[in-house]
């Protein structure tokens, strides 16, 4: 079991990484000022919500076997493929929310907006090496997410948890639980998921100095080539 139980605990290296830098932000809460934080803020958000979220619940509906449920390859091959798919649910959620946060208090136009948001994603992606468990690579959540920023009126975008069903409901759907006990558990592992969501974006209102990461990834932008942005 200790060698099963190793394996997965070194593939969830990159997430435990990012979730440690996720909590020393949130212990030291500096302002957001540039493309760069704000990227490494969005990721390591997600990945922390992601994180906490899936193994929170699929510990509290096994119990004690969770340690044991190592031994099977297959369920950690399934946890394993639901921590990267909850993953990328939520950071294209809190991409769209990141940057309807900006639009809101600055001068971007809808055009940026729908940029910005895109180059998120893509600087994010761009830090991730292609998992095992997605051979497929991202090429699939980079289109997704394009049609999604280029259909989104971002003068409309929700400030709650409206921008976060997909995450929300891919924890339900990837969790590796029965699908019998999913559906009597399913209410209660969104709303854990959504109070998750606001307390991210409690701390995202705070810290966020829209005019500066606007103002930062313009300067960005007018460097690098965008990323397309349909």
């Amino acid at each position: 079991m200790a060698g099963k139980l190793g394996t997965v605990l070194k593939e969830t290296g990159w997430y435990l990484s990012k979730v440690l830098k996720a909590l020393s932000f949130w212990r030291r809460a500096p302002p957001l000022t540039t493309f760069a934080q704000l990227v490494e803020h969005v990721e390591s958000r997600s990945k922390y919500v992601g994180q906490t979220a899936l193994f929170g619940y699929v510990k509290t509906r096994v119990g004690t076997r969770y340690v044991s449920l190592f031994e099977d390859e297959k369920f950690a091959r399934s946890l394993n493929i639901a921590k990267w798919e909850i993953f990328l649910a939520g950071l294209c959620d809190l991409a769209a929310y990141a940057a309807a946060g900006i639009a809101r208090r600055t001068s971007a136009s809808a055009d940026e907006t729908t940029a910005l948001a895109i180059h998120i994603v893509e600087s994010a992606l761009a830090n991730e090496e292609i998992p095992a468990e997605r051979p497929q690579g991202f090429d699939d959540i980079r289109s997704a997410f394009r049609t999604r920023a280029n259909t989104t009126i971002w003068s409309e975008a929700p400030a709650g948890n409206g921008l976060f069903q997909n995450s929300i409901s891919a924890l339900v759907h990837w969790a590796p639980i029965a699908d019998e006990l999913k559906v009597l558990d399913a209410e209660i592992v969104k709303n854990s998921m959504r109070f998750k969501w606001k307390s991210v974006r409690d701390q995202f209102n705070e810290v966020l100095d829209a005019e500066a990461v606007l103002a930062d990834w313009r300067s960005v932008r007018a460097r690098e080539p965008a990323p397309p942005a349909g």
